[in-house]
């Protein structure tokens, strides 16, 4: 078997300032830490969702051909797999911007892909489960397979178990991509991302994966981090706020609506970060915290889409089987009304 880098979802984004360029350095630092220890390195996997918008910023695709530009001439092959959000829509055709990258060691799978040579099989996202189990059934046997999707019982976004796949139906060694959080279960390993991508992964530990007769776990110390900190708390941890290691986003929590504002100011003024925000202390739930979901275009209806994109990007406790049954009821009562 090659030996095999595999880098979770990337989801690169160019807002806030800064970010984007943060997020493609440690992709390429990453790819420079595992080259350099693995002097053999043969292959690199992407495992979707390299972008965070399935219309993508121009600057976000010549951020992503600038990492791969970077990488694929350094390596035998580079495969990205297609991800839920980087398709063109949702009706499981292929289409993706990413196809753009291709080259003669690029390969971009917009659908299944099997490389004998290597022993390596490849399944993409599909909206339909079916189609999924359907291909994990025909994966041959030692294999190793990389897939863009879940299982019942990992976790989705929104934290429900959502799909629909039992991990008896994997037969073969497989890396998932999808999830964003670390985990194993039978051969079944879910990588996680390589840094935080949103306020939710909070604290969250981040990795990389080397494939060569086994799979091992690398930890990723750099690169974008999301953090959350009481306001009284920040002064004490300056030094680990200000790691220059790492492209901070970090959110203040104010207590009170009475904080002194000119003591908020001089705080800030310590910072050295890429980005910070001060927010009010949510008075609910910790898991039901303010929704990170900002539409690019005004919302003047809603849809399956965009109940997708709200869970992909909320900690909401609201299952999309429940939005969805809220969503057909407003329109029979519009249609009650008409």
């Amino acid at each position: 078997m090659v030996k095999t880098l595999v880098i979770g979802d990337l989801h690169f984004d160019n807002k806030p300032f800064g970010l984007l360029e943060a997020q493609a350095n440690a992709v390429k630092d990453i790819f420079n830490i595992a080259h350099s220890d693995h002097k053999d390195l043969d292959t690199v996997v992407f495992l979707g969702d390299l972008m965070m918008h399935r219309k993508p910023y121009p600057r976000v695709l010549l951020a992503l051909k600038d990492v791969i530009d970077f990488i694929s001439p350094q390596v035998h092959k580079v495969y990205i797999l297609r991800g839920n959000h980087d398709s063109e829509n949702k009706s499981d055709d292929g289409v993706t911007a990413l196809s753009l990258l291709e080259s003669n060691k690029v390969e971009v799978v917009t659908h299944i892909h099997r490389d004998d040579l290597t022993r390596q099989y490849f399944i993409p996202h599909y909206e339909n489960e079916e189609k999924i189990k359907e291909l994990l059934a025909e994966v041959p046997e030692d294999y190793m397979v990389y897939g863009h999707f879940g299982y019942r019982g990992s976790l989705n976004s929104a934290g429900d178990a959502d799909f629909g796949i039992n991990i008896s139906e994997f037969n073969s060694p497989t890396i998932l991509g999808h999830i964003h959080r670390y985990g194993r279960t039978e051969n079944v390993t879910l990588l996680g991302t390589p840094y935080t991508t949103n306020y939710t992964e909070h604290k969250k530990e981040n990795y990389y994966a080397i494939v060569d007769s086994e799979v091992s776990i690398h930890p990723v110390d750099f690169g974008p981090r999301h953090l959350i900190m009481d306001q009284e708390l920040v002064e004490e941890n300056l030094d680990w706020i200000n790691d220059p290691n790492y492209f901070t986003l970090l959110r203040i929590n104010l207590s009170t609506f009475k904080e002194d504002r000119e003591n908020i100011a001089d705080l800030i003024d310590q910072l050295e970060v890429g980005y910070v925000e001060v927010k009010y202390k949510a008075v609910f739930d910790d898991r039901d915290e303010q929704s990170d979901f900002d539409p690019i275009n005004p919302v003047v209806e809603i849809s399956e889409d965009i109940i997708e994109r709200y869970i992909n990007a909320s900690p909401t406790q609201i299952s999309k089987e429940k939005l969805l049954e809220g969503l057909q009821l407003i329109h029979e009562n519009k249609q009650d009304r008409d």
